[in-house]
């Protein structure tokens, strides 16, 4: 404060910080969702129920047309471009965070995870928080095999203590494609090498090295039927499973 004996005190200056929540996205309706987060240190976890803000409150405008925005809008994570605003956006939000994974065993569920910025006050969370956006984020599933190989844009992945398997869906459009790296192990020599399935051959190098018992790494969003729509997918030849461990 400038001066401790003053009436009222001033503050000589203000840190502000950023609403910042993230976390598990669970019960997501018309009208919220919750984020749970955990941290290492207990006390520091949270779980925050978001009201969305009210669909007049402007909110930036859209990357690709730069029409201004108003109410909630949410993206994928790595597709900032494309984002869903207007009308419908809170119900696609609503349905794509209201899947999970079940992977079953000692794995169990995999939900969807997202981070968000709020704001204070708005008229749909007077004196409290309000979510003005989210972005949905990978979520780190286990390293594991595929129970399936590669074909027409999906495989099924087994992960260690799961009960069950898991489908994972690749995108293949050019420019929102699923990115996609074959890690090979040969004569002691370790190749990363990027595999653009937006092609033909991209398509053909996967089918053809993604095969049943492939050690693969997926990162992807849980989707409401139970399958993973995969953002990074790594998968290696050459190596035992043991070795990938």
């Amino acid at each position: 404060m400038v001066d401790p004996l003053a009436s009222p005190l001033v503050a000589s200056s203000i840190d502000i910080e950023i609403a910042r929540f993230d976390g598990t996205i669970t019960g997501s309706s018309l009208t919220d969702f919750t984020y749970t987060r955990n941290f290492r240190t207990v006390r520091d976890d949270y779980t925050v129920t978001l009201p969305y803000i009210n669909s007049a409150t402007a909110n930036g405008s859209d990357p690709m047309s730069g029409a201004a925005i108003t109410g909630f809008k949410w993206w994928n994570f790595t597709f900032p471009t494309i984002v869903d605003s207007g009308a419908g956006a809170i119900s696609d939000f609503a349905t794509a965070t209201n899947g999970a994974v079940n992977f079953g065993g000692t794995v169990g569920l995999m939900k969807v995870r997202g981070e968000s910025y709020a704001l204070w006050n708005d008229p749909n969370g007077p004196n409290s928080w309000a979510a003005a956006w989210a972005v949905l984020l990978p979520t780190n599933v286990p390293l594991g095999t595929a129970a399936t190989g590669y074909s027409n844009g999906s495989f099924t992945v087994a992960v260690p203590g799961g009960a069950s398997t898991a489908p994972v869906n690749l995108n293949t459009t050019s420019g929102s494609a699923t990115l996609v790296y074959q890690v090979d192990w040969s004569n002691n020599v370790l190749t990363v090498s990027p595999v653009d399935i937006s092609t033909s051959t991209g398509q053909s190098t996967l089918t053809t090295n993604l095969v049943a018992n492939t050690p693969v790494k997926v990162y992807g969003i849980p989707q409401a039927d139970g399958s993973i729509k995969c953002y990074v997918l790594t998968y290696f030849t050459g190596f035992a499973q043991a070795t990938t461990n």
